[in-house]
């Protein structure tokens, strides 16, 4: 925790800049953890939602 009040740019440089986990002890003890967000590739995002939509039934509920 000290490391991390003292030194916030490094001990958060790994996590953002090189995707590691980071985690964070006391007296010894992981208490927390600091874990990278998952990068999604547009490409591959684009094609997931294209197959989540193509199984999908389209309803067009007639007119009254």
């Amino acid at each position: 925790m000290t490391d991390l009040h003292r030194r916030t740019a490094k001990v958060m440089g790994p996590v953002i800049h090189g995707r590691k986990t980071v985690e964070i002890s006391e007296h010894g003890k992981v208490v927390a953890k600091i874990v990278p967000e998952k990068v999604c590739d547009p490409e591959k995002r684009y094609q997931a939602m294209r197959a989540f939509a193509a199984e999908i039934p389209i309803i067009i509920a007639p007119r009254k």
